[in-house]
C-alpha cells in the first residue's frame, strides 16, 4: 500500500512538472513571437523614417555622378575609368582613408587608433569603421578575440561586482533609515531609481556633453546616441569620435575613449544587475520552471576566516527593520 501511494505521488509530481514545463514553454513561445513582432515593427518604422532620406541622397549622388561623368568624358576619360575612379574613392572612404586639400592625414593604424580598435574588439562593440586588410591581421584578430573576449568579460564582471558593494551598502542604509516607512519592494524600486539616475549622469550625460564640446559637428543628441549605441555594444559605427584627420592629440583622445568604454560597460553591468534584482523586472522567471531557476541559483562556496569552505544561501526577503547584508552579491554572501 505504501509503495502504491509513493508511485501515485511520483506520477502526480511528474504530471505537475510536465504541466509546468508546458506552461513555461508556451510562455517562451509567446515571448519569442513577441520579440519577432517587435523586430517587424522596428523594421517598418525604420523604413518609414530612413528610406525617404536615402532615396533623396541616392538621387543627389546620381546627379552628381552624371555631371562629373559628362565632364570627364568630354576630356577623353572613358565611362569604365570613371566607374573605377568612383569605386576606388568609395573603398578608400569605407576603409577610413581620406585626403582633403592635398594635406597628409594621420594613419588609421597609429598606436592610439590601434589601442581603440583593440578595445572595441575585446568589449565586442566592434564599430567596423576600421578593419584589418592583410591575411595575417585577420588571423591575428580571430586568435586575439578568442583569447581576449572571455578574459575581458570576466574582468568586467569582476569590476561590476566591486561596484555592487557600495550599491548594496547604500541599499542597506536605505533599509535601516526608511525600512519603517516604505515596504521592501518599494525600497528596491527607490534604490533602482537612484542607481539608474547615477548611471545615466555618469555614463551618458556627462560624456555626451564632453563629446559635444570636442566634436565640432556633433549635437548633444548625436553624442548621447553614440554613448548609448556604444555602451549597449550595438556599435553601429556611424559616429566615431576622433576620426577627423586634423584631430588634435588624436592618439591620446582614442585611448581616453577606450577607457571610457570599459568603465561605461561596467556601469551598464551594474545597472542591469540592479535591475534584475528587482522581482518586478526579472521576467526570466516567466519562461523557466521553478526547478530550472533553482539550478541557476546554485549554492556558492564562501571562504570563512577559519579557512573552511561553507555554503550559505542568501534570499532577499524581508527581515525585521528590512535590514539586508551590505555585501550580498548575486543572492549570496560574499
Amino acid at each position: 500500500m505504501g509503495l502504491e501511494m509513493l508511485q501515485l505521488q511520483n506520477r502526480v509530481l511528474e504530471k505537475v512538472n510536465i504541466n509546468r514545463l508546458e506552461e513555461t514553454n508556451a510562455r517562451l513561445g509567446v515571448g519569442l513571437a513577441a520579440m519577432f513582432m517587435y523586430m517587424l515593427i522596428g523594421a517598418i518604422i525604420f523604413c518609414r523614417i530612413e528610406a525617404p532620406i536615402e532615396r533623396f541622397e541616392k538621387e543627389t549622388y546620381r546627379e552628381f555622378r552624371q555631371q562629373w561623368e559628362k565632364i570627364l568624358n568630354e576630356r577623353g576619360i572613358s565611362s569604365s575609368d570613371v566607374d573605377r575612379l568612383f569605386a576606388n574613392i568609395r573603398d578608400a572612404a569605407l576603409n577610413g582613408v581620406w585626403e582633403e586639400k592635398n594635406e597628409t592625414s594621420e594613419l588609421n593604424w597609429t598606436f592610439g587608433s590601434a589601442f581603440f580598435f583593440s578595445g572595441t574588439l575585446l568589449t565586442t562593440v566592434g564599430y567596423g569603421h576600421v578593419s584589418p586588410r592583410t591575411t595575417h591581421g585577420k588571423l591575428f584578430t580571430v586568435i586575439y578575440c578568442m583569447v581576449g573576449i572571455p578574459l575581458t568579460l570576466s574582468l568586467l564582471s569582476a569590476l561590476a561586482v566591486r561596484l555592487r558593494w557600495p550599491s548594496q551598502w547604500l541599499r542597506t542604509k536605505m533599509n535601516m533609515k526608511l525600512g519603517g516607512v516604505f515596504h521592501g519592494k518599494h525600497l528596491q524600486l527607490i534604490h533602482l531609481g537612484f542607481i539608474t539616475t547615477l548611471v545615466l549622469i555618469v555614463a551618458f550625460i556627462i560624456p555626451s556633453w564632453i563629446f559635444m564640446s570636442i566634436e565640432d559637428d556633433w549635437t548633444f543628441i548625436d553624442s548621447f546616441y553614440y554613448c548609448f549605441v556604444s555602451l549597449t555594444t550595438i556599435g553601429l559605427g556611424d559616429y566615431i569620435p576622433g576620426d577627423k584627420p586634423d584631430q588634435p592629440l588624436r592618439s591620446f583622445y582614442k585611448i581616453a575613449i577606450t577607457i571610457y568604454l570599459v568603465l561605461g560597460l561596467c556601469c551598464m553591468m551594474l545597472f542591469l544587475a540592479t535591475l534584475y534584482d528587482v522581482p518586478q523586472f526579472n521576467i526570466v522567471k516567466y519562461f523557466v520552471t521553478k526547478s530550472e531557476a533553482e539550478d541557476e541559483n546554485e549554492i556558492k562556496p564562501i571562504h570563512m576566516n577559519s579557512g573552511n569552505t561553507k555554503y550559505e544561501r542568501y534570499d532577499d526577503v524581508e527581515t525585521p527593520n528590512h535590514i539586508v547584508n551590505p555585501f550580498a552579491i548575486n543572492g549570496y554572501y560574499q
